[in-house]
């Protein structure tokens, strides 16, 4: 990968490119789909291919090719180089990554037990999970996917950046749906790890089938404000928000609710959130970044205050500060392993010490990027009534401005739920407003 693509480079710059860097991957994937309650599809597959980024006075040139030769990998750079040369100038554009003199280590982001595994093993996880949803429910109907992944990859830039590296990932998801006549129960649970070793489906079809039942028999609400708490999935939601609206490029193009906030108090005192790509076998664990920066930890949000933006080289180069280790080579930015810091109350402490509020399972609180305004549709939420989840709702929703809800956290668990490199804890928010249905 990496001779590859050090040829297309230098095809790049040869034909009159100021800059270039070049991406080259080839990966092996695996993958089940099932659709009412059987395999629909398998699938081996591998794809290889170059892609070329050359820069001409800011204006950028794109080309790229699925040929893995020399040829194809000349031809590349020096179309990429060709349309640099048409392209509109930017003057924003400074400079590419520069080589760093040393790149952190990062455990357990290759596994060769996925590099190498069967197709049949992947249909034993699919098979498997359909079963034990159908042992706890006969009526379920289930549907989902599993897959792994192996990748080999390199960056390589004309400043002097020559990186591969070699990763893998499995994961699957399964959903099941229960009906009795006009009524219906659904939900749906996942897991995924780097390593074959930190991988456990077995039962995800089972428990997703009894929480699918304890769906049946939603109720509406009336419109009120109230307290919500979010379960693990739907509270990730929540950080994974803050840090994807601080991209820099965002900010810079005027598309984030976070523009002007750095330095600001955008959250509660008990928010704190760092992105750290470091983390061994973490799902997006990282040495360095997708233009070749390295990587490292960054505190992004401290006891409510936005402390950066999250920059690649083009927004870095552009504001005349730092690159955080966080960019693409399309100019945004693509955060790592968020972890959020942790409270003093379990979430069976925090439901409890809610006399009347939302519970909200899987789902979550996604804003509008521009705006920061949230409307939401619960589906998988549960009315708290004297600390315990009393019944399911239907047609109901979360309404309000993003940054309003952060203010008002007012509890994060001590527990959590981890996805490899990924903490997610349960969360409270005071004062929300929930539009139940007529």
């Amino acid at each position: 990968m990496k001779n590859l693509a050090t040829i297309a480079c230098e095809a790049a710059i040869s034909d009159g490119a100021e800059f270039a860097d070049v991406g080259a991957w080839d990966t092996r994937s695996l993958a089940v789909d099932i659709r009412a309650n059987t395999i629909k599809s398998c699938d081996a597959s591998r794809h290889a291919a170059i892609s070329v980024r050359a820069i001409y006075r800011g204006g950028t040139g794109w080309s790229s090719t699925d040929e893995m030769d020399e040829g194809s990998a000349i031809k590349a750079g020096k179309k990429a180089a060709a349309l640099a040369k048409v392209a509109e100038p930017d003057p924003d554009f400074i400079s590419l990554v520069a080589p760093a003199e040393n790149y952190p280590e990062v455990p357990g982001l290759a596994d060769p037990a996925i590099e190498t595994m069967d197709i049949r093993r992947i249909i034993k996880y699919a098979v498997e999970n359909i079963d034990s949803a159908l042992a706890v429910s006969s009526e379920a109907i289930v549907e989902g996917g599993f897959s792994a992944q192996y990748n080999a990859s390199a960056i390589v830039n004309s400043l002097g950046v020559s990186l591969g590296k070699e990763s893998s990932r499995i994961g699957g998801y399964t959903m099941v749906v229960i009906r009795r006549g006009d009524d219906v129960g659904s939900f749906y649970d996942f897991d995924s790890a780097r390593v074959l070793e930190d991988f456990a489906p077995d039962g995800i079809g089972a428990r997703v089938a009894q929480k699918a039942l304890k769906f049946l028999g939603a109720r509406k609400i009336e419109t009120q404000r109230m307290p919500i708490i979010l379960g693990p999935i739907a509270a990730s939601s929540i950080f994974n928000s803050i840090v994807l609206n601080a991209d820099a490029e965002e900010v810079q193009r005027g598309r984030s609710f976070m523009a002007g906030k750095v330095g600001e108090k955008i959250a509660s005192d008990i928010i704190t959130i760092t992105d750290d790509p470091l983390i061994p076998r973490g799902l997006a664990s990282r040495p360095w970044d997708l233009e070749g920066a390295p990587s490292k930890p960054l505190i992004v949000v401290e006891n409510g205050v936005l402390k950066t933006y999250l920059y690649s080289s083009y927004t870095a180069g552009k504001a005349k500060v730092a690159i955080t280790g966080h960019g693409t080579r399309g100019g945004n930015a693509v955060p790592s392993n968020i972890v959020p810091k942790l409270g003093s109350m379990t979430s069976e402490e925090i439901i409890r010490s809610t006399k009347h509020g939302l519970y909200i399972d899987i789902g979550g609180i996604v804003p509008n990027s521009t705006t920061g305004d949230v409307s939401r549709t619960v589906d998988f939420g549960f009315v708290i009534e004297n600390g315990e989840l009393a019944y399911p709702v239907a047609s109901t929703m979360i309404g309000g401005n993003f940054l309003d809800m952060l203010k008002n956290v007012d509890a994060i668990s001590s527990d959590y739920r981890e996805e490899p490199g990924n903490i997610m804890p349960t969360i409270r928010i005071q004062d929300v407003l929930v539009a139940g249905g007529r």
